[in-house]
């Protein structure tokens, strides 16, 4: 291990500790997020490098192509990756948006998963978005619309299908993309959405790892210490706000998510109370629980399955 890796190891041990600490005197009741955010950050990235790095090593060794770091527009973080399969095209498009409690995360944690899929016909567009607590609200669905609206416009060049679109995200990623589709972006042909958030007031009832990172996020988003209160948390809730037009949607949370009891189930009953087309898939149990992000863990059994439902439901919802 390098002078540098073994170094940014240690700061995100160091990080971790703090965190575990400091979570216990709730710092998202008093401590400005443009501190405590960065602090969280750190802590997340070892634990993200090892995901990552793990996802990596899954992804096949041809029937795919990527290309990094390409622009959607004149931003810092306007930028995406994009897999796409070794075919002719124009391909079927997955528009994939990470997770990381709006306050970090990048598009190449979700690239590898992306590759994967592009090996089995579907080209991934991952994408990035600003970051608390540089940003306020609506600054993360802005710039993925932004994204989206490239991708259709010079989808002939990257020998894209514009017409064949599902949206994708994980955790705060899910937030994001159901916050597009009951905005009334079209067309789309679904969504898929892993371990998600889609009422933020019930982030007070998650473990307290969860309550004070995401609500610390809640604040710098809405800029308002109260923000459950705020019109901004209002706007960010979909569960109150999909209707019947929803897009056919693969919804799925492990049994060990301290996000999953708030969030998903709530969003489940909604859809099948409107009638939309919704594929469930909630795994774990006692001896094998699945926690938040399980998807990524393509080793285990759960996670195996759930890459497999999800090229299922993107062949009937995309053809390939």
């Amino acid at each position: 291990m390098s002078i540098s890796r073994a170094a940014h190891l240690g700061v995100a041990v160091l990080a971790t500790f703090l965190v575990r600490v400091l979570v216990r005197f709730k710092p998202q009741r008093w401590c400005p997020p443009a501190i405590s955010l960065r602090l969280f950050r750190l802590s997340s990235q070892a634990t993200n490098a090892i995901t990552t790095a793990d996802l990596r090593r899954r992804v096949p060794a041809a029937g795919w192509t990527s290309r990094t770091d390409l622009s959607y527009g004149p931003g810092r973080f306007d930028r995406f990756d994009l897999a796409v399969p070794d075919r002719p095209g124009p391909h079927p498009l997955v528009v994939w948006v990470h997770g990381g409690g709006w306050h970090f995360g990048d598009k190449r944690d979700v690239l590898p998963y992306g590759e994967m899929l592009a090996a089995r016909g579907f080209a991934v567009a991952a994408v990035n978005y600003p970051l608390a607590p540089r940003v306020r609200y609506p600054a993360a669905p802005d710039a993925v619309r932004a994204a989206l609206n490239h991708l259709r416009e010079h989808a002939a060049e990257l020998d894209l299908d514009p017409e064949r679109i599902v949206l994708a995200g994980n955790s705060v990623g899910a937030q994001i993309v159901s916050e597009l589709a009951v905005s009334g972006t079209s067309p789309l042909r679904g969504l898929v959405l892993f371990c998600g958030i889609y009422d933020p007031v019930g982030l007070d009832d998650s473990d307290r790892m969860f309550e004070a990172v995401l609500e610390s996020a809640m604040w710098s988003v809405t800029r308002s210490r109260h923000w459950q209160h705020s019109p901004v948390c209002a706007e960010m809730t979909v569960v109150d706000k999909v209707t019947a037009d929803f897009p056919p949607t693969f919804l799925s949370g492990g049994n060990q998510d301290p996000l999953f009891r708030r969030q998903t189930p709530p969003m489940a009953q909604r859809l099948h109370e409107l009638e939309v087309a919704v594929e469930e898939f909630y795994p774990g149990d006692e001896a094998a629980p699945c926690f938040h992000e399980y998807q990524t863990w393509l080793g285990t059994p759960a996670g195996a399955e759930a890459f497999e439902r999800v090229v299922a439901f993107l062949e009937r919802n995309l053809g390939s």
